[in-house]
């Protein structure tokens, strides 16, 4: 195959950069087309972490026996709205025959995750996006006693057996660590192999610029459709039908109704996130590291430009207006963690891109071998970005992916 095969990838999120980097360096003439700049969708408002502990699929039966008191209890992380039933339906099927498969998902989760590190530090060092890095680990703080305990002989062990570095502490330990939190755990967990970035945009940004220098593409407009005679790739846009000789999908949400224009229906669904921004008052930092309160489902994290608290699973369409009672709860776990009088600075609301087994879709399309697709990543977009890149590459170049893609396959949910 010719080097200078053009391929088309939409989308400029952390995901679509990532893969277009990778392509780049292998030699291919590379387009990206999105609505939005680079990294200003879903990739722009992630809590930062480098999330390699995160191997436990969310699809697994205890989980579905909490969802209808969590959907009933208004301070919920959890958040359905109605008019997403239909969308909901479908995935929630797909959700429960996938707790079957449970070990499946972990599996497919743990193969990636092991070649995820290394991926990541090449793109980062490559585009000079690693000054945007740091090595400091992270917590997972839990409200009792018992919550710990109850962790050590069920999902921490499970994470430790899947090669995942952690330690248990106690509340004397991350108190010494993390001094300025308030008070409100028992006990946690210590990932000290986990880094985070203070500035996800300019990560992004620094993909987008190494790209654009090495004479990469970047087109701020919207795919309407996509077809495939197989011989060329049509892209139609504002500008008129574009051609190619590959595809890749990497659209986050958006990455559904593309799909489908080319035959396949996937139960992707729009999980929504929201992060409120904390002004710093002080002269440092109030935190040294990314700290998750699991109770609340939340994630605060040391950002460049304060701090930065993320959470809630709300399944609502794309452009739904944002629910204040979500900024609410955030806001009110900010105040249970670090206390004091606090200055929210900016809000926030994104669509992360969700599959029922809590898996990524990475592979060609059975009956479009020219279509690539790299979406449905969730909460570890940013972790898998590297690997993602690299895989998209591979499959590509026609050579063996680093990783058996067989768990990833766009036609699993047929």
């Amino acid at each position: 195959m010719s080097k200078r095969t053009h391929v088309l990838v939409i989308g400029a999120g952390i995901i679509g950069l990532s893969s277009a980097v990778w392509l780049q360096r292998a030699g291919y003439k590379v387009t990206i087309i999105d609505k939005q700049a680079p990294g200003e969708g879903a990739s722009f408002g992630n809590a930062g972490v480098l999330a390699g502990f995160s191997r436990l699929p969310f699809t697994r039966f205890s989980m579905l026996k909490k969802v209808p008191k969590m959907l009933m209890d208004p301070e919920s992380p959890l958040a359905i709205a109605p008019s997403y039933g239909l969308n909901m339906s479908t995935y929630g099927w797909h959700y429960y025959k996938s707790c079957f498969k449970y070990e499946q998902g972990r599996d497919s989760l743990t193969q990636i995750q092991m070649k995820a590190f290394d991926a990541d530090q090449t793109i980062l060092n490559l585009t000079g996006a690693q000054s945007f890095i740091r090595s400091e680990g992270s917590f997972a703080l839990y409200s009792d006693a018992e919550s710990v305990e109850n962790a050590k002989t069920g999902d921490m062990l499970e994470r430790q057996q899947q090669g995942v570095n952690l330690e248990f502490m106690d509340a004397v330990q991350i108190r010494d660590m993390e001094p300025k939190l308030a008070p409100f755990y028992a006990g946690g967990v210590y990932y000290p192999d986990t880094q985070f970035t203070v500035s996800p945009i300019d990560i992004s940004r620094s993909y987008a610029k190494y790209f654009q220098e090495n004479g990469g593409v970047i087109v701020q407009d919207e795919v309407s459709a996509v077809s495939d005679n197989d011989e060329y790739i049509t892209a139609h846009t504002t500008q008129g039908a574009q051609h190619f000789d590959k595809l890749v999908i990497a659209a986050g949400s958006a990455s559904k109704r593309l799909v489908a224009q080319l035959g396949l229906k996937l139960p992707l669904v729009s999980e929504r996130g929201y992060h409120v921004m904390i002004k710093d008052n002080d002269e440092s930092m109030p935190l040294n590291r990314p700290v998750a309160w699991l109770d609340k489902s939340v994630f605060m994290s040391p950002m460049d430009k304060g701090l930065r608290i993320a959470g809630i699973a709300e399944f609502a369409d794309i452009d739904k207006p944002p629910v204040q009672r979500q900024l609410d709860n955030i806001k009110q776990s900010a105040k249970v963690m670090i206390g004091g009088d606090l200055e929210f600075t900016s809000e926030w609301l994104g669509s992360r891109p969700s599959t029922p087994d809590s898996v990524p879709v990475i592979g060609p399309m059975a009956n479009h071998p020219n279509v690539v697709l790299a979406f449905g990543h969730s909460h570890i977009g940013l972790t898998l970005s590297g690997i993602t890149g690299r895989l998209v590459t591979e499959i590509i170049d026609g050579v063996e992916p680093s990783v058996d893609l067989a768990g990833f396959s766009p036609e699993r949910f047929s």
